[in-house]
Parts: structure tokens; C-alpha cells; sequence
């Protein structure tokens, strides 16, 4: 198992996202994305990406995930609740919103600073149709998926007047939100947490 800085960790097999032990997973560091299944609210807050970040590599360890994955693969609203189990390992359910069955998972698309890491969550209404798609992660270079969901959801830049959180926005066929928001210190020796993203796609 190849083990990269604290945020990431990738399995010779294919990618996997990091746990510790079970408390400090749950309450500190995005495994609480997937773990928690009564959650209500967005998953995740910096402070708890920088407490994973900052753990001991000795309580570090993978669990296992897809392969590496393209944009294309993961933000497309053809997918099932079987395709996502059977891609995915460990998949959590029941996420709150009565009006949705919501599949969280954990992404990691690659090993470079242009990939994404972060929890992914897939929501089916009653009719078993995928009506929203939300992630939560970091990214070291957030222009490959500016680019994607501009090409593929019609994503343009809006300004909110907040000169730090950079927003783009689609309200066409698809409505959706995505804000970059840079690290407090942009770390190039671990470029992979530079740059926050939310990101929330709905039909």
C-alpha cells in the first residue's frame, strides 16, 4: 500500500480513502461522511480535513475503493443504487432527507494534484431515479473539474462578492452550485488539500 500525505491514501489495487481508528474517524476526519447515517448536515469542515491531515501515520489505514476514476464516471446521472455497490466496497444509506435514499462513498479519482478526494453522495427518489449528486473534498489544481462540469452542465463563474470563495453556478437543465475555496496556506508538499470544493448537481 502506497501511504501519501495524511489526507489520501491510494491501495496498490485501486484508490481508498483514510480511516483510523473507529472514534477519530467518526468525529474528526471525513470517514465521518460515510460513516455517520443519521447525518442532517453537509459533511465535513476544514478543521476536520486538517485534523486527518495531521494524524500519525502510524494510525493510517486504507480502505478499499474503486480504481481510479474519470469526472465523467462519477458526475453522470445514469448510474444505479447496484451500480454504486457493486463499484464501491463500503457504501452508507440513509442520510436524512426524507425525500431522497442517499449512497455516500468515498472518492479518490488519482494520485496526482489534479484529482479529487473527498465523500460522494448519490440521491434516488422514490422512483429509483438519481435526482442529486453532491461531493465534498479537496484538490490540489480544481481546474479539471471547472472545466468538466462546464462542458457537461453548462457551470458559469458568478460573483457573490466573497473574493475568497470562488462560485460557479448552473440553473439550465441541471441546477447546481460548486465553490472553490482556497487552504489557509497552499502547501505544495501536499498540493492534494490546496483547495476545498463543494459541489452540489440536481435534476
Amino acid at each position: 500500500m502506497r501511504l501519501l500525505p495524511a489526507a489520501l491514501v491510494f491501495g496498490a489495487a485501486g484508490a481508498g480513502y483514510i480511516y483510523t481508528n473507529e472514534e477519530f474517524a467518526k468525529t474528526l476526519s471525513p470517514a465521518a461522511w460515510i460513516s455517520d447515517e443519521q447525518a442532517t448536515t453537509s459533511p465535513g469542515t476544514p478543521e476536520s480535513i486538517e485534523k486527518l491531515a495531521n494524524a500519525p501515520a502510524e494510525e493510517i489505514v486504507a480502505v478499499a475503493g474503486p480504481a481510479e476514476l474519470r469526472l465523467d464516471e462519477i458526475f453522470r446521472f445514469d448510474l444505479t443504487p447496484r451500480a454504486i455497490a457493486d463499484r464501491w466496497n463500503r457504501v452508507s444509506t440513509g442520510l436524512g432527507d426524507v425525500r431522497y435514499q442517499g449512497y455516500r462513498v468515498p472518492l479518490v479519482t488519482g494520485t496526482t494534484s489534479r484529482d479529487l478526494a473527498g465523500s460522494l453522495t448519490y440521491y434516488f427518489d422514490s422512483s429509483v431515479k438519481l435526482r442529486r449528486i453532491t461531493f465534498l473534498g479537496t484538490t490540489g489544481a480544481p481546474e479539471p473539474v471547472i472545466e468538466f462540469l462546464s462542458r457537461q452542465y453548462g457551470f458559469d463563474r458568478h460573483d457573490t462578492g466573497n473574493a475568497r470563495v470562488t462560485t460557479y453556478r448552473t440553473r439550465y437543465r441541471y441546477t447546481g452550485l460548486l465553490e472553490i475555496t482556497p487552504a489557509g496556506v497552499l502547501d505544495r508538499d501536499q498540493a492534494r488539500k490546496n483547495y476545498q470544493i463543494d459541489l452540489s448537481i440536481e435534476r
